[in-house]
């Protein structure tokens, strides 16, 4: 299954991914281009195939006629970023794999040198491709640097992939990039303040990551502040346990939820309080029943020593 919805699943070998990240966190989006091929379904048959004996793969691959192919899920790292070279960017971490910290993303180039200009579908499908990935996965649209962010193969490898991605819209890319962060502010609520990683409401709460990223693209209403920061919640719902665990924040009307499955989500706070009154109401009764029961149970003694005391009590 896809992270992409407009993606098919082409799945390399599980021998070829590093599963969950190794519990790292991605802060880089490389992209690349495939210097010969003709199609995404035929690059990613390539890695399938694992034909060059080195395990590669990557993320997604982007036909030039915008068919965007997934070959190895987000949550764990792709094979496509090894290694630093002389020249590289300085930004780059030097004590870890890449692959374990980066996504990536192939391009196909059927010119051996990555000269070909992009066509205007690849470019089209690869612009809504990274703009979905970096929404969700939390990597600042914009050159990279050390806190985040993206980059072409050639900065990790200025030597032997120094023509990858090669002939690349870069300006173009960082445009329609500015473009789309501009339409993410411009959802910042009356009165809260962001500063491109938080967003904080006027009590003070803030709210951060895929919950942050949910409310600036969803017209969010001033009114409807946080109440607590998040956190992580097990069950997440009373109501729809299902749902396994998760992550959650309150707000005064409603609340935001994520899974590993769902990602973000907005809760059916009515269906979510109807059965938690269900719970109280039967919480009641069976406080009820123990009272009974203990008053039915208390020894003579403590019976006949607390007779005299009741007048005393009922005048409290």
């Amino acid at each position: 299954m896809t992270d992409y919805k407009p993606a098919i699943w082409m799945p390399v070998p599980l021998d070829n991914v590093f599963t969950d990240s190794w519990g790292y966190t991605r802060k880089w989006l490389v992209l690349h281009k495939t210097a010969g091929g003709s199609s995404a379904q035929g690059v990613a048959a390539y890695f399938q195939a694992g034909a060059d004996g080195n395990r590669t793969s990557v993320h997604y691959v982007v036909g030039q006629d915008g068919v965007v192919v997934q070959c190895v899920a987000e949550k764990d790292g792709a094979g496509g970023n090894c290694c630093l070279e002389t020249g590289h960017d300085p930004f780059w971490p030097t004590d870890i794999n890449l692959n374990l910290v980066t996504f990536s993303i192939e391009n196909v180039d059927p010119a051996l040198d990555n000269s070909t200009p992009m066509p205007e579908a690849q470019k089209a499908a690869l612009f809504a491709l990274i703009v979905d990935l970096c929404v969700r996965q939390h990597i600042p649209m914009r050159p990279a640097d050390a806190n985040g962010g993206i980059a072409g193969h050639s900065s990790i490898a200025p030597l032997t992939r120094k023509r990858c991605p090669g002939n690349f819209p870069w300006d173009d890319l960082w445009t329609f990039l500015d473009q789309k962060n501009k339409e993410l502010q411009m959802g910042v609520p009356q009165n809260w303040n962001d500063d491109g990683t938080t967003l904080t409401a006027p009590n003070g709460h803030k709210v951060v990551q895929g919950f942050r990223d949910y409310i600036l693209s969803h017209n969010w209403d001033a009114n409807n502040y946080p109440l607590e920061e998040e956190h992580a919640q097990s069950p997440l719902e009373i109501s729809n346990p299902a749902l396994g665990a998760g992550v959650q924040q309150m707000f005064r009307w409603t609340s935001l939820e994520w899974t590993a499955q769902q990602g973000v989500f907005v809760s059916w706070i009515g269906q979510e309080l109807l059965a938690l009154r269900a719970q109280v109401a039967q919480l009641t009764v069976d406080i009820a029943a123990l009272k009974q029961q203990q008053g039915a149970t208390l020894p003579k003694a403590w019976h006949d020593a607390l007779v005299p005391l009741k007048p005393l009590i009922e005048q409290l």
